[in-house]
């Protein structure tokens, strides 16, 4: 993974960026190979993007004049990026322990990824400060920021597209915008969505939410204060929302739902930092032991805990990459 330092103005993150892509020879234009139908839904989706968090279309501005590269295509291809583009078979979690609260997730997909794969610092002039995983740029899978506010994704496959923002554009604009929880839903209900995904939010005071999310609606599951986590792969778990998906089980989806789900809900006495890993990296039962040859897998692994800044990441499969930890972001 690559880890860059991005502080200044939005434009100057992407220049940034694009030279740094450039100077190592990155190519994934080849990724970039939009039909008509992919190509209007991106457009749409970013005239959405630059009503409501324009930084963000001068920070894609600022990466395609680094790398030469059309405006204008190069941000539809962000726009379709887990929405009608790769599939992603990621796992996620929240839970809390002796009032403490903590999140964990897998970013699993095709290894071709971990070439453009990056964890980025980033301290906007105008917002909070915070890491970002993904696997493109600009937008992320899940990340954490100063305030002590994780967000993470995962990819529902929609059975209907309509422009919007999309999930990643969605952690990024709630780690960049948002200091609690509170505070990222309301970004979830005031801007059109694309896609179908789930995003699960979790910040230091102890309130976490879960949100099953698509354009035609929204279902948003708060825990109270007795209630001790949540966790989502890919697919939709309430009855109203199972109606907007289009595949059921992607990548063994519900095989990683009950291992997360029922080693969280048996409880354990143990670290809850070392539990987090133990359970991403398949200790419990299937999580991230795909097959060879099925050109799929656990890209990195994400565990905050939140109440005392701690961030910890395995770049690669966390069956067998060992956790470090990042101490670059300082929590306020």
């Amino acid at each position: 993974m690559y880890h860059p330092r991005f502080k200044g103005d939005h434009y100057e993150f992407g220049m940034k960026c694009g030279r740094l892509l450039k100077k190592n020879n990155i190519d994934f234009f080849g990724l970039i190979d939009l039909s008509q139908e992919q190509l209007a839904f991106g457009t749409g989706s970013e005239l959405i993007l630059r009503k409501y968090f324009p930084e963000a279309c001068q920070e894609i501005k600022g990466i395609a004049d680094g790398l030469m590269y059309p405006y204008e295509k190069f941000s539809a291809w962000l726009m379709c990026v887990s929405v009608c583009l790769e599939k992603k078979g990621c796992t996620m979690f929240a839970f809390k322990k002796d009032d403490k609260v903590f999140f964990g997730r897998n970013n699993d997909l095709p290894p071709v990824f971990r070439k453009i794969s990056n964890s980025s610092l980033y301290s906007p002039m105008n917002g909070h400060s915070f890491i970002a995983n993904s696997s493109a740029f600009v937008i992320a899978e899940d990340g954490v920021n100063e305030k002590g506010l994780a967000a993470g994704m995962t990819f529902v496959c929609p059975k209907e597209l309509k422009p919007g923002l999309n999930s990643m554009v969605f952690v990024r604009y709630i780690l960049e915008r948002c200091a609690t929880v509170n505070e990222g839903i309301e970004a979830l209900q005031s801007i059109p969505i694309a896609g179908a995904w789930h995003v699960i939010l979790a910040d230091r005071s102890g309130d976490i939410a879960h949100a099953e999310c698509c354009a035609d609606k929204i279902h948003i599951e708060k825990k109270d204060a007795d209630a001790s986590f949540v966790i989502a792969s890919n697919n939709f778990l309430s009855d109203e929302m199972k109606q907007f998906e289009n595949i059921t089980d992607l990548y063994n989806s519900m095989d990683r739902y009950r291992t997360g789900y029922d080693a969280l809900k048996k409880g354990f006495d143990s670290d809850s930092i070392q539990y987090a890993r133990d359970i991403l990296g398949g200790k419990y039962g299937f999580m991230c032991q795909y097959e060879k040859g099925l050109d799929f897998d656990t890209v990195w692994s994400s565990v905050y805990d939140l109440n005392e800044g701690r961030v910890y990441r395995a770049e690669g499969n966390p069956k067998n990459i060992q956790y470090k930890e990042d101490k670059r972001l300082k929590f306020t």
